[in-house]
């Protein structure tokens, strides 16, 4: 019973003891694959005529590269994807790149990411948290919080200085809640393929 029982743990964490086994080129090249798949999951996007803010898959791509690489090498591909984007790599929503877009009606949710990275992988640092439903809360808050707040903060600084001037209600209804039920089940994919990864 014991062997069994320690067999079906190490089949649970196998995913997590893979990737902790590699030495650091190979966690830098993950992480330089993560931030990729972020670029890639930014360009599926639904524009919202209300807004400058579209819907997309990049808070889902941050949260599955946080937990899937781990504490420190998760926010690093988030780190190298926000500065390439910086540096002109056209991989922001819409295929974008420079300061001038990283800088600008969305610059609060991007800036959002490095946060919730950081938190979301330090959660999940040991993988006997990750199961779906913890990890689903922890994501949803983390993103409400690291993401959905500063960006909508940051858009309602950004529209009064568009000559767009808004309530900061007015920003929160442009900014945060067309996107928090949206985000829940974004964050409900996100956990369910966490799951999936502990269990390989």
């Amino acid at each position: 019973m014991h062997s069994f029982a320690a067999g079906a743990i190490g089949r649970k964490f196998s995913f997590y003891a893979w990737r902790d086994g590699l030495d650091r080129a190979g966690r830098l090249g993950l992480a330089l694959g993560g931030a990729a798949y972020i670029g890639v999951c930014a360009q599926l996007q639904i524009p919202l005529p209300f807004t400058p803010v579209p819907f997309s898959l990049q808070t889902f791509a941050v949260a599955t590269a946080a937990v899937a690489l781990g504490w420190g090498w998760g926010v690093l591909s988030v780190a190298l994807y926000l500065a390439l984007a910086c540096l002109g790599v056209p991989w922001l929503a819409g295929f974008k790149g420079g300061m001038a877009f990283a800088a600008g009606p969305t610059a609060g949710y991007l800036a959002g990411f490095a946060l919730m990275a950081s938190s979301i992988s330090l959660f999940a640092k040991n993988p006997a948290r990750c199961r779906w439903l913890p990890v689903w809360l922890a994501l949803f808050l983390s993103d409400a919080i690291f993401i959905l707040l500063p960006g909508s903060l940051w858009l309602h600084a950004w529209l009064a200085a568009s000559g767009l001037p808004t309530t900061l209600a007015g920003a929160f209804a442009k900014g945060f809640m067309p996107f928090i039920l949206v985000d829940l089940g974004k964050s409900g994919m996100a956990s369910l393929l966490v799951a999936w990864l502990g269990r390989r």
